[in-house]
């Protein structure tokens, strides 16, 4: 008989498992898309950035540097929707900030979009799926930007820390033995933004060096989160 109920409770309780797994499961798939991109007013986020430039004339000189990204606050467009404000600075003393920009950005139910350089950028779109592409200079007058989506879901070591559910948008990554043009950014599901990689580089192209992958100018540049901070 004890042996009996015993059998009969590690049946129980493996249903009980199963039945919050499943809950668990079901509700990660069916957490929206827009918790990659959270937008919230009072928000501050800074990234460690380190810069590398190249030159002709000179050896290549690494820059270390903290940014800051703040959203202000808010305000209703024409069509009632939020549009948020986001100032963008960099640390120059300790404690001591120099606001570089502004720009505004926005979310609609399938898209988000932000202004940068003074042009409309449709960063993501809703709902994400692996491999998915659009352009992202869809509302500008810039030649076509085709955007990917890339390891959706997966987790991403950055740094010290380990984001167990991430995307990766793929801005542009391609190459020729002249140049090498990457731009990725990684998002973190309720977080946002936790990483940014550009490469924008041009190889020498004589007779001697071409293939050889040296530098002759542009810079490479790792932005990574350090701290966020939500009002």
């Amino acid at each position: 008989m004890n042996v009996t109920i015993r059998f009969l409770a590690k049946i129980q309780f493996s249903i009980v498992m199963f039945l919050l797994f499943s809950c668990s499961s079901d509700r990660e798939k069916t957490l929206p898309d827009t918790f990659y991109f959270p937008i919230e007013a009072g928000s501050v986020s800074e990234f460690g950035v380190e810069r590398t430039i190249y030159s002709t004339t000179q050896s290549p000189a690494l820059r270390q540097f903290t940014t800051r990204h703040t959203i202000v606050d808010s305000f209703s467009n024409i069509d009632g929707n939020p549009v948020y404000k986001i100032d963008y600075a960099s640390k120059v003393r300790e404690n001591e900030w120099k606001q570089d920009s502004a720009s505004i950005l926005w979310r609609t139910i399938d898209k988000t979009c932000v202004q940068e350089n003074g042009q409309t950028v449709v960063k993501i779109l809703f709902p994400l799926s692996e491999g998915m592409v659009w352009n992202g200079n869809d509302y500008n007058t810039l030649p076509e930007a085709i955007f990917r989506c890339a390891d959706k879901g997966k987790p991403s070591q950055i740094g010290q820390v380990l984001y167990p559910k991430t995307v990766k948008i793929i801005r542009q990554d391609d190459s020729t033995l002249l140049s090498r043009n990457k731009y990725i950014e990684i998002y973190a599901a309720e977080i946002g933004l936790i990483s940014t990689e550009k490469v924008f580089v041009k190889y020498c192209n004589t007779p001697d060096c071409v293939g050889k992958g040296i530098i002759n100018s542009g810079y490479k540049e790792i932005s990574v989160l350090k701290t966020l901070t939500k009002k």
